[in-house]
C-alpha cells in the first residue's frame, strides 16, 4: 500500500460512521479485526466516542479528520 500512514484514520471514519449509521456486523468485525491486526489496538476509545451521538452530527468531526490526515476529498 502507497500511503499506509492513512490506513488509521480510514478505518476509524469506517469504524465510527458504520457505528453511527445502520451499525453493520460485518463491516464492523473486519474494522475490529483491521485494528488488531494492524496496528495492534482495538476500537474501544472509538466505540466510547460515539456512544450517544448521532451520525449528522459527529460527521463535522470524522471529515475533519480525513482532511488533517489523509487526502480524502469527499463530497
Amino acid at each position: 500500500m502507497k500511503n499506509i500512514k492513512e490506513i488509521r484514520p480510514l478505518l476509524s471514519a469506517i469504524y465510527c460512521i458504520n457505528r453511527l449509521g445502520s451499525k453493520d456486523e460485518d463491516i464492523e468485525k473486519i474494522c475490529n479485526y483491521a485494528f488488531k491486526r494492524l496496528m495492534d489496538c482495538n476500537t474501544n476509545l472509538l466505540a466510547l466516542g460515539c456512544i450517544g451521538r448521532i451520525k449528522e452530527d459527529a460527521m463535522k468531526e470524522i471529515m475533519q479528520l480525513l482532511k488533517e490526515e489523509t487526502k480524502y476529498i469527499g463530497e
